[in-house]
């Protein structure tokens, strides 16, 4: 009896002492602008390091790769999940307008090319703001980046309100020609 019991605990004991070599290794991939991917796999082709994330395949220029590094973080696979179709309030409540309303609604507005302008300035600012919240990030400096941030926050304000102003002009409704 004793000695099934010592061969049971050195079966389980092998058992415990085994299961981390099944366990799949992961990578973490880590880019000189501060991102990180892990990845269970990745290979190297036409001078890119491609791996595995999301259901899909991402290839980076292995110039943009800092460093590629075993990891004890666990690599966690995301099956994708198809979207359910369930009917919103909105869907429900839909009447469709007036032929009258619908022509209404595609003729083109007098403001539209002033509102396209005052977008790509304000496109054009983040841009920069963003770039050099990103050189600050790299610098380690936290007061620019700090300052940088806040001007984001007021540009995407900026952005949010001139699309409300857009949505009014249109009756209600965002412009097609806004999301070009």
């Amino acid at each position: 009896m004793n000695l099934m019991k010592n061969y049971i605990a050195a079966i389980i004991t092998i058992a415990f002492l085994i299961c981390p070599s099944i366990c799949f290794s992961s990578y973490l991939i880590e880019l000189k602008n501060g991102s990180k991917f892990i990845t269970n796999h990745y290979w190297k082709e036409k001078g890119q390091i491609k791996f595995h994330c999301r259901g899909g395949v991402v290839g980076i220029a292995k110039n943009l790769v800092k460093r590629i590094r075993g990891s004890d973080l666990p690599y966690i696979v995301e099956e994708p999940q198809p979207a359910k179709k369930e009917k919103s309030q909105a869907e429900a409540e839909y009447k469709p307008e007036s032929k009258q309303k619908k022509e209404a609604w595609l003729l083109p507005h007098p403001e539209k090319e002033a509102f396209l302008e005052k977008k790509m300035c304000i496109a054009t600012e983040i841009e920069a703001v963003s770039a050099a919240y990103k050189e600050a990030k790299v610098k380690k400096d936290r007061n620019e980046q700090d300052k940088h941030w806040k001007k984001l926050l007021l540009l995407h304000k900026k952005r949010s309100a001139l699309r409300d102003q857009a949505k009014t002009a249109y009756g209600g409704k965002i412009p097609s020609w806004w999301w070009d």
